[in-house]
């Protein structure tokens, strides 16, 4: 069956807007739906974590792991990579990594970019990610973006000269635009006849199928205020807010369509048998789970 890879950016928007701790704080609330909503349809997620978050709210990081979940990196503190200096950002996996093991009592192996901010550029992040421990990330967009993209990285999943594996968030081609269809403002705004038609093609193409979503893209209770990264545009920070009453009903309905699983787990299917293509490592899912 199809694979949809499940996950939540475990950040606090508040964290960078200018007086953001004036607005009520809900990244547990969100989190602790999320937490009841994956465990009343039967599914598992990845938890991409900011290390500052895991370090103000460990019993929460911990009731994600108990709950049987998986925990990875999201950076120390949401800084862009190309903002940081090789040595700043060794210091910030480091930290990341250690705050998120300590508070669940997990292995860390996967790592996400904040904004998806690994390009050709920032390439040279593999190294000292492979160095730390990381076998796997989740960072790239393959494509032309108005923050960050790394057009010609490819859909597929690709293993990096450090031997790090780099899953690229899927993307649903138009005629004059590529859009990650199961991530974020995309997946709340548009229809869901357009993100089935999106899974689908990944799905002909023997592609996994990437998500990310945030504790506010289901908050229907959020203050207004404006949004980081946005330059201060209000149409687009008025998408901020659109279809977060729609995304938990979204994803029961791609759930006939697909298996949900953390990242980590279908990267059991590349690490233990050193396959080489997408379609090969949901089979050797298969496979490993019919003999459990």
């Amino acid at each position: 069956m199809p694979v949809l890879l499940l996950s939540i950016d475990l950040e606090d928007v508040r964290d960078w807007v200018e007086n953001g701790d004036k607005y009520q704080p809900r990244l547990r609330i969100n989190t602790e739906r999320y937490l009841e909503f994956f465990d009343r349809i039967g599914v598992k997620a990845t938890f991409f974590v900011v290390g500052s978050i895991a370090r103000r709210h460990q019993e929460l990081i911990a009731a994600i792991a108990k709950a049987g979940h998986e925990l990875a990196c999201h950076s120390d503190t949401h800084i862009q990579l190309d903002k940081l200096s090789p040595r700043e950002f060794i210091a910030d996996i480091k930290r990341n990594k250690e705050a998120v093991e300590t508070a669940s009592g997990q292995r860390v192996f996967g790592y996400r970019a904040p904004t998806f901010s690994l390009t050709e550029q920032t390439a040279w992040v593999y190294e000292p990610l492979a160095e730390a421990g990381f076998t796997y990330s989740s960072s790239v967009l393959p494509a032309k973006n108005p923050l960050y993209g790394w057009e010609n990285f490819g859909e597929g999943c690709r293993k990096m000269k450090s031997g790090i594996w780099e899953m690229p968030m899927t993307l649903y081609s138009w005629p004059f635009f590529r859009i990650p269809i199961g991530g974020g403002t995309y997946f709340r705004i548009f229809p869901r006849w357009l993100i089935r038609r999106g899974m689908k093609d990944a799905i002909r193409k023997n592609l996994p199928i990437t998500s990310y979503l945030h504790p506010y893209d289901i908050d229907q209770g959020q203050e207004r205020f404006m949004h980081p990264d946005l330059d201060g545009n209000r149409l687009l920070n008025a998408l901020m807010y659109i279809g977060r009453g729609g995304v938990l009903h979204k994803l029961v309905e791609l759930k006939k369509m697909c298996d949900f699983m953390p990242y980590g787990r279908y990267m059991e299917g590349w690490l233990q048998t050193g396959i080489v293509s997408c379609n090969d490592a949901a089979k050797n899912i298969d496979t490993m789970e019919s003999a459990e």
